[in-house]
């Protein structure tokens, strides 16, 4: 065999390798038990020996057609590790994360991603595809994978690999800024993407005096940065600016609804003077989403419905529970603001074992006909609120809110409730659960 067929054969065998886990589906994990505190049937997604988690709260995780859920996990693949030089010159090694889908009618897990430098996956709003950021040797780049084709082929037992199905979008331009989290549009036209820029020192020296300084007992957990908006079209790659903004961007999410509307935040790992922004894809409209007061500890936005942002106002110091605190939603439309519901920490149950008195929710979301808002307490348990008439139902306890957070979300058509939880785990590792509301009241 002469030299260059060897060295191709090398390539060849190497490529596949890298993907061999592309396309691989285990059976269904699916089990369930009985909440001891609260009496329902929690079904359980995945294996309790697992690390699974959910895509985060503002991020859709069904497929359009509902057949299938997407997650993450460390600890399912060939179980190789990656090390990586961290910017200050430490060595890191871990599991590199990958996504998978769940066919809701069998359980099937189906392996979508298989390689070591994926920065994150966004599912399209309408077309069953897939969107994939990589932090790739010229610099942050964007794909698309047809879902419908590789669903086929899986089914078929004939995955063929990545780039059979993928196709490459854009890279952004890297003297814009660094790129980071991003979102599609409900259209599935445009890819919002936060970055870190360097902006002019008269930036700097504005964003530094207006950053907010937390008390002794709130640390800077995030430093402020100066960040923007750019959008990418997904059929040309062209890129173009929305905003500019002083502070870090965090949390940017898109109606599902409505084209053009993001929502944003304030990012400094605990509270803001004012944490939650709104814009429109052309830049005309930027502008604070709900006037924080001095007392309000604004927290966990979720663009849940075509008209309503819901949020959490935290109550759980004694210093915030001299106002109004819990679940909250404003109006996009009219700015009006309506407390939906909170849970008193003793009615939580006792969970936190004293360390905390007061009020207790901390993440929260709705479903998209606004009948359901669902959400976590620092307790750990996992709340369900009727919307219409307040009445409130404890649906999971110890979830332990460790190593990750409940996180509740609901199905598009709002008869599941999804939650991650460390109950199996003594919160060690994450488990997907799931509770069927379509009976409830």
């Amino acid at each position: 065999m002469n030299k260059f067929y060897l060295l191709l054969s090398i390539l060849l065998f190497s490529a596949s390798t890298l993907c061999a886990q592309f396309g691989k589906t285990v059976p269904s994990e699916v089990q369930t038990y009985v909440d001891g505190q609260t009496g329902q049937t929690i079904t359980v997604l995945t294996d309790t020996a697992r690390n699974d988690k959910y895509l985060y709260q503002t991020d859709p995780m069904w497929t359009p057609d509902g057949k299938y859920l997407l997650f993450r996990s460390s600890s399912r693949g060939d179980g190789r590790s990656v090390t990586r030089t961290t910017p200050d010159g430490k060595e890191q090694t871990f599991k590199p994360t990958q996504y998978f889908f769940i066919e809701m009618a069998t359980g099937k897990i189906i392996q979508a991603t298989d390689c070591d430098n994926i920065a994150n996956a966004y599912l399209a709003n309408h077309s069953n595809q897939l969107f994939i950021s990589r932090n790739e040797s010229n610099g942050w780049n964007l794909y698309v994978l047809n879902l419908d084709t590789f669903f086929n082929d899986v089914n078929k037992g004939k995955v063929k690999g990545p780039s059979n199905y993928e196709r490459h979008i854009g890279t952004f331009p890297a003297e814009i800024g660094k790129a980071g989290g991003y979102a599609i549009d409900c259209n599935d036209d445009f890819a919002y993407i936060g970055i870190e820029r360097e902006g002019t020192q008269e930036e700097r020296d504005r964003m530094m005096k207006n950053a907010y300084l937390p008390g002794s007992n709130q640390p800077v957990k995030i430093k402020p940065v100066l960040s923007a908006i750019y959008k990418m079209n997904t059929a040309t790659g062209e890129v173009s600016k929305v905003v500019d903004t002083e502070f870090k961007i965090g949390h940017i999410q898109t109606s599902r609804f409505a084209p053009g509307e993001i929502v944003f935040c304030n990012e400094t790992g605990g509270d803001a003077h004012q944490r939650m922004w709104y814009c429109t894809a052309d830049g005309s409209v930027f502008k604070p989403l709900y006037q924080e007061t001095p007392l309000d500890w604004v927290t966990h936005e979720t663009f849940a419905s075509k008209d309503y942002v819901y949020f959490n106002i935290l109550g759980f110091q004694p210093r915030l529970r001299k106002q109004a605190s819990g679940i909250a939603r404003i109006n996009l439309r009219t700015d009006d603001v309506e407390m939906i519901g909170q849970v008193e920490m003793d009615k939580d149950r006792e969970a936190m074992e004293g360390q905390l008195t007061g009020r207790g929710f901390w993440h929260c979301n709705a479903s998209s006909d606004n009948r359901w808002v669902a959400g976590d307490t620092f307790g750990g348990n996992v709340w369900l609120i009727n919307v219409d008439n307040g009445q409130r139902y404890c649906i999971a306890t110890d979830t332990k809110m460790k190593p990750d957070h409940a996180h509740p979300s609901f199905s598009p058509d709002g008869s599941k409730l999804l939650f991650q939880s460390g109950h199996f785990t003594d919160g060690k590792r994450l488990n997907l659960m799931m509770v069927d509301i379509s009976n409830f009241d």
